[in-house]
Parts: C-alpha cells; sequence; structure tokens
C-alpha cells in the first residue's frame, strides 16, 4: 500500500504538468524547483528506476517545449538525451541531441552536443558511417575545440571491432608499463 502511494506521489507532479484546464500555469521557477526533486529521486538512490528516469525525460522534454526561448529548456534536453543514453535508447538520445542542435544553435554546449550525437550513434546505434559524418560535422563546426581532436581519433578507431580496439590500447599499456620499468 505505502509503495503504491509513493508511486501515486511521485507520478502526481507529471500528470499536473500536462494537466489543461483553468488551472495556474506553473511558472519556469516552480517547474525547475520540481524537476531538482524529480532528479533527485531517479539519481540519489542506489537502484535505477527506470520509471521515475522516463517520467523525468518527459518532464525535462515538456518543460523545453513549454519554454521555447529559455537556455535552461536546452540544459534539460541535454539531460534528457543522457538519462534516454543511459537506459541504451539511443534512437530517442540522438532525437533530442538534434532538437538541441535546432532549437538552441548558439548554445554554449553545442560543441559537446554534437559530440555526444556523434558518440550516441557510434557505440549505442553502431552505425559507423553515420558516426563518421557526425563526427566530421564536430571538426567542421569547431575546428579548434578538444572535442574536434577527439573525433578524428573516433574517426580513425571506426575502423576496429571492439575486441581490436581492446588488443590494441591493451598493447600501448603493456608498452607505457615496460617504458616505466625501464625508468626506474
Amino acid at each position: 500500500m505505502i509503495a503504491h502511494m509513493k508511486k501515486l506521489l511521485f507520478l502526481l507532479p507529471v500528470a499536473l504538468l500536462f494537466a489543461c484546464g483553468g488551472e495556474k500555469k506553473e511558472t519556469p521557477a516552480e517547474a525547475q524547483t520540481r524537476i531538482r526533486a524529480m532528479e533527485d529521486s531517479v539519481f540519489q538512490t542506489l537502484t535505477f528506476d527506470k520509471r521515475k528516469a522516463l517520467a523525468l525525460i518527459d518532464v525535462y522534454k515538456a518543460y523545453a517545449t513549454a519554454n521555447p526561448y529559455d537556455t535552461t529548456s536546452a540544459e534539460y534536453l541535454f539531460r534528457a538525451a543522457n538519462v534516454a543514453k543511459s537506459l541504451h535508447d539511443g534512437d530517442q538520445s540522438v532525437k533530442l541531441y538534434e532538437r538541441i542542435a535546432k532549437e538552441f544553435p548558439s548554445w554554449k554546449r553545442l560543441p559537446d552536443v554534437l559530440y555526444l550525437k556523434a558518440f550516441t550513434i557510434d557505440s549505442e546505434l553502431g552505425n559507423k558511417g553515420e558516426a563518421e559524418m557526425a563526427y566530421r560535422a564536430v571538426i567542421e563546426a569547431y575546428p579548434t575545440h578538444p572535442f574536434a581532436k577527439d573525433a578524428q581519433i573516433m574517426i580513425q578507431n571506426l575502423q576496429y571491432s571492439d575486441e581490436e580496439l581492446i588488443r590494441i590500447f591493451q598493447a600501448r599499456q603493456d608498452s607505457a608499463d615496460a617504458a616505466q620499468a625501464a625508468a626506474k
């Protein structure tokens, strides 16, 4: 009974967010306070509750829709994309990164968005061709950003399987360990 009540209390703010009618519209500050409480509920436990995480994604997206000119919306969409990625929902994550790029093209964290989009296409969706194009877009848009160098390395690594990459990194580590031991 108590567990059922907790679920209802958690879902109540989500339901209120989507409620229509003559009720007072929630201010952005009120919404942000509610979102922080939901984040605490999702992230401050040892077990990951998928339903809560999905509800949080919905609230992030609803905030961005209700507040399209607020840069906090870009941050919330970014968080939503990262939560979706942690749920292994690469498609939704990529769509959210694309939404940020489209709706907030001058957001200060856009290089992060573009790089993470490319990385998600590569790691979650396994589409090497599309990932390469996305990594190249990072390099072209932000050639002096540190992610441009990372994107170039990722493009070079696209040709290898995960097993081959593990062997390459292990060989590099073994060489570094041998060099360090010889220097002693």
